[in-house]
């Protein structure tokens, strides 16, 4: 598993002292996560944008040698509300905003954040190796992208590098309320599973992705009801009382082996989300196509959807 930071800096919903952060940054390693997801742009509400990575920079400060027992995710490109930037003068931008505000000399991992249409991938592949070679970002990947931009990307970095980078991972949304991409007529999570990746899965509990109510589990409607319904019984069977546990464990339950990123700042939550991990394989194939087909999965092809409920 790893953590989101999009509550970081978030006064509605989030946390926003570095004391407070280092606590929530040091409870997750003790409980073994070392994965961290930062974006340029969070919080989206709530605060100041850009204002995540720099409190999360802050937090770290205050205990010499934690950095170095992360893996940092820094995704960058979006630009907010309506536009994309994946030109080399923007990412350098970005690149020199996360190793300033984190206060380090390398990222782990970048990732463009949102595919671009206006994607100039042989100029990105030459900023990767030039990253690279500098030492200034150890590992590459994407979030929200096709098949085809990942493959185009994949294909402009095998000529610009030589064949020694390869995109390491795939961003997107995965859960019970969103498990669009795991459908029959959905290439993504089949991609991710040809190229041996570990996709890292956001809003894995069905949160909000801009910040608002938990779409699962803090909205109400008939969706809602009868997917945490399904929860509570497949729960019952396992011996489960926690439904996000629940929804975790079907996650984890599936062969391309998901990186979960909680977006949970309370403790407590998330010592029980990583609970999950205690049950999985103990999911059952009927079990984990009751969860699934009431999230919107289709077994048997459209006929069993209905697709304007189903909508994520």
């Amino acid at each position: 598993m790893g953590m989101g930071t999009l509550h970081l800096g978030d006064k509605i919903s989030g946390i926003s002292d570095p004391k407070k952060i280092n606590a929530w940054i040091q409870e997750a390693v003790s409980l073994g996560i070392t994965l961290f997801d930062l974006a340029d742009v969070y919080p989206v509400k709530g605060g100041d944008e850009g204002s995540s990575a720099k409190l999360f920079g802050q937090a770290l400060a205050l205990t010499p040698g934690l950095r170095e027992q992360l893996t940092l995710v820094a995704k960058m490109d979006i630009i907010f509300p309506n536009a994309v930037d994946t030109s080399r003068e923007h990412l350098l931008e970005g690149v020199n905003f996360f190793l300033e505000s984190i206060g380090t000399s390398y990222l782990d991992i970048m990732l463009l954040h949102y595919a671009n249409a206006y994607l100039d991938a042989g100029a990105v592949a030459e900023l990767f190796v030039n990253l690279k070679q500098d030492g200034v970002v150890r590992h590459f990947g994407v979030s929200n992208h096709s098949p085809s931009k990942f493959n185009l990307l994949q294909k402009k970095l095998d000529r610009a590098s030589g064949g020694d980078i390869k995109l390491v991972t795939h961003e997107f949304e995965a859960s019970v309320w969103n498990p669009s991409y795991m459908n029959y007529d959905s290439a993504v999570a089949d991609h991710a599973y040809e190229n041996e990746l570990h996709p890292l899965a956001w809003c894995p509990l069905g949160g909000d992705p801009i910040g608002g109510l938990n779409r699962l589990f803090k909205r109400h409607g008939t969706r809602q009801v009868k997917i945490r319904h399904t929860l509570k019984s497949v729960g019952d069977e396992m011996g489960i009382e926690d439904e996000t546990v629940v929804a975790l464990t079907w996650l984890l339950s599936h062969p391309l082996k998901f990186i979960p990123l909680l977006g949970t700042t309370n403790l407590d939550h998330m010592h029980a989300q990583v609970t999950a991990f205690e049950y999985e394989g103990k999911m059952t194939n009927d079990q984990w196509w009751a969860i699934g087909g009431k999230g919107g999965l289709c077994a048997m092809g459209d006929d069993q959807c209905n697709y304007e409920e189903y909508m994520p």
